[in-house]
């Protein structure tokens, strides 16, 4: 699965252009007074001004298995404790692959997206030609909230014929859908993301995906995930549940 073109809310469009075009260097596809568009691999990812708050977002993106210390060391963020104290680099032996988490603006982590670099052993994403600017492969993450893991598993599973990922198993509180190219992160409202002491909120997002080589893009909403709206979405949207 790839998620190809995602929405986001953002209450400070002058910092997140700040975080996503000077720190991370990403391109700029498109901009104006109400929103902004970057280039992350195959994914679009655009953010769209609100005045109302946001609940914080967790985003991962794909890198090179090779890449992830090269990686940690360009970008000089405050990285997260992992699995023990300055243990920054978390390995997930199951879903064989490493990880590093840091926030988008570590001053204010209360309001701001848990951003993740992870690098999966069975995604063959060396190539000598690379260059420094072409190892994000991609969004391959967005983290979605919900008030009942397994009634949104169970749409999204019917509604788009996505997969329960092969690497983990349903909790009451948790599950991941997709493949290691794009994953839906799904978690219970209030469950705090890992090693981060950001809980899980309800907030909007729009996501465009292709579930397959051979598949369509597909659209989702996700107040269409829950069993009421979220956001500022288009609740007409809902009568197609």
């Amino acid at each position: 699965m790839k998620l190809l073109d995602i929405e986001l809310y953002t209450a400070d469009l002058d910092a997140t252009r700040t975080f996503y075009v000077r720190r991370l260097g990403l391109p700029l596809l498109a901009h104006s007074t109400s929103h902004l568009t970057v280039l992350i691999g195959w994914s679009r990812l655009t953010f769209r001004l609100v005045n109302q708050p946001v609940a914080p977002y967790h985003l991962a993106i794909n890198v090179p298995r090779g890449s992830l210390e090269v990686i940690m060391y360009y970008f000089d963020f405050d990285y997260l404790d992992t699995q023990a104290p300055q243990k920054t680099i978390a390995d997930f032996p199951h879903w064989r692959a490493r990880s590093c988490y840091f926030y988008e603006s570590p001053s204010t982590p209360e309001q701001s997206n848990l951003i993740e670099f992870i690098a999966r052993t069975d995604l063959n994403l060396e190539d000598p030609n690379l260059t420094f600017s072409d190892l994000f492969q991609g969004v391959s993450e967005i983290g979605m909230a919900t008030e009942d893991v397994a009634y949104t598993t169970g749409l999204l599973q019917r509604r788009f014929g996505i997969q329960q990922f092969n690497k983990t198993s349903p909790a009451p509180d948790f599950n991941a859908l997709g493949d290691d190219n794009g994953l839906f992160i799904l978690s219970k409202v209030g469950r705090k993301w890992l090693f981060s002491q950001t809980p899980a909120g309800l907030n909007y997002c729009r996501v465009r995906f292709s579930n397959g080589a051979d598949s369509d893009v597909r659209e989702l909403y996700s107040y269409e995930v829950n069993r009421m709206p979220i956001g500022m979405g288009d609740t007409s949207l809902l009568a197609r549940v």
